[in-house]
């Protein structure tokens, strides 16, 4: 096609995911040519810190991901603020529209790193001016501007991102709440106990957290802006800010009328792929938040929408798309979250399953509470909160399935470290993953 680029390597979004599938690529391909497409007009930037950006706690430069001449010294060619609109497998093009125009680019290979658009639930006044989610950078920094005319804050989900900003917020707003459907906040990544300790933590700092309730309609006030919210359970309160962080679904819709297969709705729906990253399609690949991958400790494929795998898998996917073949395996729900200085950290089962040879031990004091879950003494999933400074170990243990029947009892003791391992355990755990390196 005249006047289209093509392109060795094109990458259809620019966070962790896209990044990772560079630096693979690049390790092994010096000169094949990379674009790299985003519809926000940012250099990559760390989505993980734009609630730090809110409370002020980092500047815009202290959320780049990457320096700011990575893509030039990467030799990728940035298409940020456009959109990815189409795609057509058989002349293996993307078109691509923003505020310069419209543009079509031509690959050999292809990586979706597409993500995942947030759920918002259909409620009445959810179009109000102060509505919003919180997983751009350009959605924080509207919040920001207007911290200084805020006096309520509302959180409608008490998952990750939705604790985060109202950690954030408590900061800077005189009222900050959080509204949960679950019984529990932190549901997916807690067990009963950590996840009391952690809504503990925001209660002692005076944030509301409102359990087993959500919000059925959003009122405006006489300016045209959210001004109060109405509860399942009849209360009305106070909202001049509402952030809803009630999860997010893959990105797919890219793909819709090419063959790519996406999963079933009932699981998730992302982008089906192989342990390599790859699609049914040949060329094209997939990974992040809008991909499954190889769970380690369950040995099944799931969604795992978290920053690291993300990048671990875009990785994977630079790699095999250059030609050097890499599998991701060592993916699981491992989550590492800080609320008010109280840090918790999880990994693989969070409750034992119901089923033969599974056990845990728990050992919980003077404010800190530890978890393993152990399946014929091979380390299955792991809770620490309060004290985490183990953390790390453990997940090495979990990562390389090792047998901990002669050091079992040592396990949640303060002292625990190698000394308690026998040598070819401590081995082992020294062995590198090849793709970090």
């Amino acid at each position: 096609m005249a006047g289209t680029k093509k392109y060795n390597y094109l990458i259809i979004g620019n966070s962790a995911g896209g990044v990772g599938c560079i630096e693979g690529i690049r390790r092994e391909d010096r000169k094949g040519s990379i674009a790299v497409v985003s519809d926000e007009k940012y250099h990559t930037y760390s989505r993980p810190l734009i609630t730090h950006l809110l409370e002020g706690e980092v500047d815009r430069k202290g959320m780049d991901f990457r320096p700011r001449n990575f893509y030039s010294k990467h030799q990728v060619d940035p298409f940020l603020g456009m959109r990815a609109e189409s795609m057509d497998m058989d002349r293996r093009t993307v078109r691509l529209r923003g505020e310069s125009g419209r543009k079509t680019l031509r690959f050999d290979r292809l990586l979706l790193a597409t993500g995942g658009s947030p759920i918002i639930p259909p409620m009445d006044g959810v179009d109000l001016d102060g509505v919003t989610t919180m997983i751009t950078l350009d959605q924080s920094l509207e919040v920001r501007k207007r911290l200084g005319s805020l006096t309520n804050a509302v959180v409608l989900g008490a998952g990750l991102i939705g604790l985060k900003t109202a950690e954030a917020l408590s900061h800077v707003v005189e009222n900050v709440k959080v509204i949960e459907l679950a019984d529990r906040v932190l549901a997916p990544v807690t067990d009963d106990i950590s996840s009391q300790m952690s809504a503990d933590a925001f209660r002692n700092k005076g944030v509301e957290v409102i359990l087993e309730t959500t919000i059925t309609e959003i009122r405006g006030n006489d300016r045209g802006r959210v001004g109060e919210v109405v509860l399942s359970n009849g209360s009305v309160l106070p909202c001049d800010l509402l952030v809803v962080a009630i999860g997010v679904r893959p990105r797919t819709e890219l793909v819709e009328g090419t063959d790519i297969r996406i999963a079933d709705p009932k699981t998730g729906g992302g982008f089906e792929v192989s342990d390599g990253m790859a699609t049914n399609v040949d060329g094209v690949y997939a990974c992040g938040d809008a991909a499954y991958a190889h769970d380690f400790v369950t040995g099944a494929k799931k969604l795992l929408p978290l920053w690291p795998n993300a990048y671990i898998g875009g990785r994977i996917a630079g790699l095999n798309m250059a030609d050097v073949p890499s599998l991701h395996r060592w993916a699981t729900n491992m989550n590492s979250v800080d609320f008010f200085g109280f840090p918790v950290v999880s990994a693989g089962f969070m409750e034992k399953p119901k089923r033969k040879n599974y056990r845990q031990i728990v050992r919980e004091e003077n404010g800190s509470y530890s978890k393993l879950v152990l399946h014929n003494d091979v380390i299955k999933g792991m809770i620490m909160a309060g004290d985490v400074g183990r953390a790390g170990l453990y997940l090495g243990l979990m990562r390389n399935k090792v047998k901990t029947t002669s050091f079992n009892e040592y396990l949640l003791a303060d002292d625990f470290g190698a000394v308690h391992m026998p040598e070819e355990v401590k081995e082992k755990l020294k062995q590198p993953i090849r793709i970090i390196e």
